[in-house]
C-alpha cells in the first residue's frame, strides 16, 4: 500500500475542491441509503462504498486514515 499524498498544491485545485465535494455529496447519499432497511448483503456493500469514499475525502489529509478510524471524516 503506497502512502500517497496530495500536496499543498494539488489541495488548492479546483479540480480537487469539486472531487471533494463530489465525494463528500456521495457520503452523504450513502449514509442515508444505510439508514434504510436493508439486507445484509446491501448493508454490507453500502458500508464498503462509505468507507472506500471516507479514504478518498482523507486524501487532502496530512494523516494516513488507518483501520481505527471508522468514524473519520
Amino acid at each position: 500500500m503506497s502512502d500517497f499524498q496530495l500536496t499543498q498544491a494539488d489541495k488548492a485545485t479546483g479540480v480537487w475542491l469539486r472531487l471533494k465535494a463530489h465525494f463528500e455529496d456521495r457520503l452523504a447519499g450513502a449514509r442515508q441509503r444505510n439508514d434504510s432497511a436493508l439486507d445484509a448483503h446491501e448493508t454490507a456493500a453500502i458500508r464498503g462504498e462509505i468507507r472506500c469514499l471516507k479514504h478518498l475525502i482523507r486524501l487532502d489529509d496530512d494523516r494516513p486514515m488507518t483501520g481505527n478510524d471508522e468514524d473519520a471524516p
